[in-house]
């Protein structure tokens, strides 16, 4: 979900130093004044499903770009059947049920995406990849950055599924420690409130 802006914008190679550990740039795209006018976090696993038969992995990443702040979803699935990815588009929501009680639903932004078969290391299983993108708006940025997510809930046309945001995951391809309840009140303050050095 790349966008294209204007020639004016500059890209300078970068060196950054986050505010905190846990801001972790994937991309960082600078305007002619040297102003941050794209930045996007690296991705973050929040599930991990797996059986015999099938499984999923879900990931998070924040982006900002000129002031909107948007939640990519990438969705990897396997199974020993045949599964076919699928297009997310207009309609489809994010419901995310916070630790306080309240729910705040997250809209589709931008054009459809539609997932692709990726190559799978393990034989007679299917590997896909689905992504969709949503609005975080700026009146719900309080409640997220105060308030942990107990479960989410995704609704499309053709993919629906929920899942509970768990208080620790272990990663074991990174071997780390991730936190998915706690992924906005980590996350949220490295793309609103950035606090980097930009070098060139």
């Amino acid at each position: 979900m790349k966008k294209i802006y204007p020639l004016l914008l500059l890209f300078f190679m970068v060196q950054l130093f986050a505010q905190e550990s846990d801001c972790k740039y994937s991309e960082v795209k600078l305007g002619s004044k040297k102003h941050i006018a794209e930045l996007r976090t690296e991705p973050t696993m929040v599930e991990n499903f797996q059986t015999e038969q099938k499984g999923r992995i879900v990931d998070f990443s924040l982006f900002n770009t000129k002031g909107l702040v948007i939640l990519n979803v990438e969705i990897y699935k396997d199974a020993k059947e045949k599964l076919l990815p699928v297009c997310i588009g207009k309609g489809a929501e994010l419901e995310l049920s916070l630790s306080n009680g309240d729910k705040i639903i997250l809209p589709q932004i931008g054009a459809k995406l539609c997932g692709y078969e990726i190559p799978s290391s393990e034989k007679g299983f299917v590997n896909v990849k689905n992504m969709a993108s949503f609005l975080i708006a700026e009146d719900k940025f309080e409640n997220l950055k105060n308030h942990e997510v107990l479960f989410i809930n995704f609704s499309s046309k053709e993919l629906n599924f929920s899942f509970i945001m768990k208080s620790s995951l272990y990663n074991e391809q990174t071997n780390q420690e991730l936190y998915p309840s706690r992924f906005f009140i980590n996350q949220l303050d490295c793309v609103v409130n950035p606090k980097i050095i930009v070098q060139d």
